[in-house]
C-alpha cells in the first residue's frame, strides 16, 4: 500500500477498491501513516451531542440544593419537574448528569447537613485534641464510657419491617439532611440512655418513656452514673463523652453531672462521625432487622420489643464495640485533613 501510495501513484480510493478486504482506516495507516505524513482526513468529534447546555445543568444543580432544603428527601423526576426539563430530556440524562456533578441516591441521614460555622467548630475541636496530644490511649483508657440516647422505632410486624428498603435521597456522600426530623407522628419507639466503654461494652442502659429531657438527663446521671463508673475501663477518671444536644447539656443535667463528679467532653454539634456510639447504635439496628428476619418474627408486642433491644444492647460484641473507640484517634486525624468536613465513618 505505502508503495502503491508514492507520488503518481494510486489514491487511497484506488487502493481500497483494489483491497476491499481491509477498511479505509487500515489503507490510511498503512499508505500515508508508514510515510510519516500528516493525515489529512477531517478529525470529527465522537459521541452524540450534549442533550443539555451548561445553563440547564447548572440549574439542575441548583434545583437540588433548592429541593433539600425545603423537601430533603426527593426522587430524580422530582429534580427535572421542578428544574421544568422533565420535556426536555429523560430520568436517565438527569441520573447521568446529577452523578457527574457528585450526586448519588444515597440512603437518607437523619443528622444535619454540615455548615461553614460547624467545618470551623469541628476542626478547632481536632486540633485542640492534637495540640493536648491526646492519642490512642486518652480514648481507649481515658475514657470512662461514650454517652448518648437513641430510639429503636417499634414495629408489630418486624420481618415486613425489615424487608422495607431505607429510604434514600439525591446527596453527595459527604452531606446530610438539613432537617433532622426528630420523629413522627404516631410512631412509637423503645427509647434508651446507653454508654458503652473500651473492654467494657455497654456499661450503661437505662430505658425512658418519651422524649428525652434534662430533667430525665438528671435522674439518668444520678441514679446510674456511679455504677456505671465501676463497671467501666477507667472508673476513677469519670470522663464522660456526649454530643452537644441541648437537653443532655441543660443547666439541670450539668448540675447533676457535677453531683456525681463526672466530667463531661462535649463533642461539636453535627458529629455524629466523630461519635463512635453513633456507629454502635446503627449496627445494633442492623441486628435487630436480622434477628426478625433469622428468626421470621412476623408479630411482637412492645414489651417483647423492649426486652430484645435491652438484650441486643447489652450483650453486643466487645471486640466490636473496642474497634469502635480505637478508630477515635484515626478520626480526629481524617477531620484535619478534610479541614473539618464529613468523613466516612
Amino acid at each position: 500500500m505505502a508503495t502503491l501510495y508514492k507520488p503518481g501513484g494510486l489514491s487511497v480510493k484506488e487502493i481500497c477498491n483494489r483491497y476491499p478486504q481491509y477498511s479505509t482506516a487500515t489503507v490510511y495507516r498503512h499508505a500515508k501513516h508508514c510515510q510519516k505524513e500528516k493525515c489529512v482526513r477531517p478529525y470529527r468529534k465522537r459521541g452524540r451531542p450534549n442533550k443539555l447546555n451548561t445553563e440547564q445543568c447548572n440549574k439542575l444543580i441548583g434545583t437540588v440544593k433548592s429541593l433539600r432544603e425545603t423537601e430533603g428527601s426527593f426522587t430524580s423526576p422530582r429534580v427535572a419537574v421542578k428544574a421544568k426539563l422533565d420535556s426536555v430530556v429523560s430520568n436517565r440524562t438527569i441520573r447521568r448528569i446529577l452523578n457527574e456533578n457528585g450526586y448519588g441516591y444515597h440512603t437518607t441521614r437523619r443528622k444535619g447537613m454540615l455548615y461553614a460555622r460547624d467545618f470551623e467548630a469541628r476542626l478547632e475541636f481536632c486540633r485542640k485534641v492534637r495540640n493536648r496530644n491526646l492519642g490512642i490511649d486518652f480514648w481507649t483508657h481515658n475514657v470512662s464510657f461514650y454517652l448518648d440516647a437513641t430510639g429503636f422505632q417499634y414495629k408489630t410486624n418486624p420481618l415486613d419491617q425489615a424487608r422495607t428498603p431505607r429510604a434514600r435521597e439525591w446527596r453527595k456522600k459527604s452531606e446530610g439532611l438539613i432537617a433532622t426530623g426528630k420523629g413522627k407522628e404516631g410512631v412509637v419507639n423503645s427509647c434508651f440512655m446507653v454508654g458503652i466503654s473500651y473492654n467494657a461494652g455497654v456499661v450503661l442502659c437505662e430505658k425512658y418513656v418519651g422524649s428525652i429531657t434534662g430533667a430525665k438527663c438528671a435522674e439518668i446521671a444520678v441514679s446510674s452514673f456511679p455504677d456505671a463508673f465501676q463497671k467501666s475501663v477507667a472508673p476513677r477518671a469519670k470522663r464522660v463523652i456526649q454530643d452537644g444536644c441541648p437537653r443532655q447539656n441543660s443547666k439541670v443535667a450539668k448540675q447533676a453531672y457535677e453531683s456525681v463528679l463526672a466530667k463531661v467532653m462535649v463533642l461539636p454539634p453535627r458529629s455524629p462521625d466523630l461519635n463512635p456510639i453513633e456507629n454502635f447504635f446503627n449496627l445494633v439496628k442492623r441486628e435487630l432487622r436480622q434477628q426478625a428476619i433469622d428468626r421470621n418474627i412476623t408479630y411482637e408486642t412492645l414489651k417483647q420489643f423492649n426486652t430484645r433491644v435491652e438484650k441486643t444492647l447489652k450483650e453486643y460484641s466487645v471486640d466490636t464495640i473496642n474497634r469502635l473507640i480505637a478508630s477515635m484517634d484515626k478520626r480526629i486525624t481524617m477531620v484535619i485533613e478534610a479541614e473539618g468536613r464529613r468523613i466516612r465513618y
